[in-house]
């Protein structure tokens, strides 16, 4: 085992055991006898949520990052081609990549029991829109040991320095601009320098003047071929932000319905609540009633009761005399 192995093995596990993973991979070095090793690898930060969900995708759906990873390429290759049509279409498509990307790392970061926040997916997608622009940055995403997010333009180089763990981080060369990529020309042949031989033109050679104008092309075309992309990108967010729009005037309808039924449930409670006072007041007046009523009752009783006794005691005097 060496450093880069016990990264890629330490940057793929879940973040939240990634400090009792490195204590045991330190053992294991200290263990073999490698104090150095145990050292450097004690030294490996945690990486940051977004990072561990790109690192992840490397490892369990490497399908991902190839994808991010291509189509990079090819927007790369049509910018550097001049090519406005194919950058423009893939201008596009580009959001959509993106968005199929962080949800494949959302997703699996969920299936793994670490479902990431907000903050981590605008993370993901940032470094992800870096690795389009920039190839230094698609090799580092590629590794699977990445550190920390990474953002860029791919106007200006992007900063790797300890984006990547696991020793020393040597991004692939990119390729070079088109008007470098051409062979030079070669040297004159030998039957071209003897006497009387016949000579061609020579056509690749240009002028200080023609080369000018070769960089102008080349930069006109490139800052033709940004502005198509920053068209794309505004056309997408203006569509988007229509829908945003709509959106939002859907739920404020929403809420305003729901307010009217509030406050038309709120008026029926106000009714009730004065119907019950009412009743309630009514049912006081009842309830003295019954109570006038069975003093009442208990008076009658009585009265009944002594009648009833004066009336025995006359049938008992009757029944003597006679």
């Amino acid at each position: 085992m060496d450093l880069r192995d016990a990264a890629q093995e330490l940057y793929a596990v879940l973040p939240r055991d990634f400090t009792a993973r490195r204590s045991e991979l330190v053992r294991e070095a200290k263990d073999a006898g490698d104090k150095e090793l145990a050292k450097d690898i004690g030294k490996l930060g945690k990486p940051a949520a977004g990072a561990w969900a790109i690192n992840a995708l490397a490892v369990h759906k490497p399908e991902v990052i190839d994808g991010v990873v291509r189509f990079g390429a090819s927007l790369r290759a049509a910018q550097e081609d001049g090519d406005a049509d194919a950058f423009r279409q893939l201008g596009l498509q580009r959001q959509g990549e993106l968005t199929g990307a962080v949800h494949d790392a959302k997703d699996l970061a969920a299936e793994l029991g670490f479902p990431l926040s907000a903050a981590a997916a605008a993370d993901v997608e940032r470094t992800f829109r870096a690795a389009m622009a920039d190839a230094g940055v698609a090799a580092a995403v590629a590794t699977g040991r990445l550190v920390r997010g990474l953002s860029g333009s791919g106007f200006e180089e992007v900063d790797l320095d300890g984006a990547v763990a696991g020793g020393e981080f040597e991004p692939e060369p990119t390729s070079p601009p088109k008007s470098q990529s051409k062979p030079k020309p070669q040297s004159q042949p030998e039957s071209q320098s003897k006497p009387g031989a016949q000579r061609e033109p020579k056509t690749k050679e240009k002028k200080p003047g023609e080369e000018a104008t070769s960089l102008a092309e080349r930069r006109a075309a490139k800052k033709k071929a940004a502005l198509e992309e920053a068209q794309a990108e505004f056309d997408a967010a203006e569509s988007e932000a229509k829908e945003a729009d709509e959106a939002a005037a859907q739920a404020w309808n929403a809420v305003k319905e729901i307010e009217r039924r509030r406050k038309a449930v709120q008026a029926d409670i106000e009714e009730y609540k004065k119907r019950l006072a009412s009743l309630e007041a009514e049912l006081i007046g009842i309830t003295r009633d019954a109570e006038a009523a069975e003093s009442d009752k208990k008076r009658a009783v009585r009265a009944a009761t002594q009648q009833r006794r004066a009336a025995d005691q006359a049938r008992r005097r009757v029944e003597r005399l006679g």
